[in-house]
């Protein structure tokens, strides 16, 4: 899966933002992050407002999802799928994958959220 070095090299330091952010999620909980310094050294931004992002994710039917029971989905964020297409790590769970009617892979038009 990940044999192609740049794409690696992509993949680690994705992990290593979401590994940050992680810990400044924790630190932000127990009240001792952001410090002076981190506001000293942030980077302003000016005339903001909130926005969203489209990211990849999963369209499909559950079966004794935890939350969502079984019924159609759209999952969280995709971060990874198998190049075999038996499975996919989002945000929040792994799915094993089963579509034995179509590609392993296809793409949706259904927006993710």
């Amino acid at each position: 899966m990940f044999d192609d070095p740049q794409a690696r090299a992509g993949a680690l330091e994705r992990i290593r933002l979401l590994q940050s952010l992680t810990d400044d999620l924790t630190d932000i909980i127990a009240g001792t992050r952001p410090t002076p310094q981190d506001l000293e050294n942030a980077v302003v931004l000016r005339d903001f407002m909130i926005g969203q992002h489209q990211v990849p994710c999963l369209v499909g039917r559950t079966e004794n999802h935890p939350r969502l029971g079984t019924r159609m989905i759209t999952t969280s964020q995709l971060f990874c799928v198998d190049s075999n297409g038996r499975w996919a790590r989002t945000f929040s769970r792994f799915y094993r994958l089963d579509n034995d009617a179509a590609p392993p892979i296809r793409p949706c038009r259904r927006r993710c959220t």
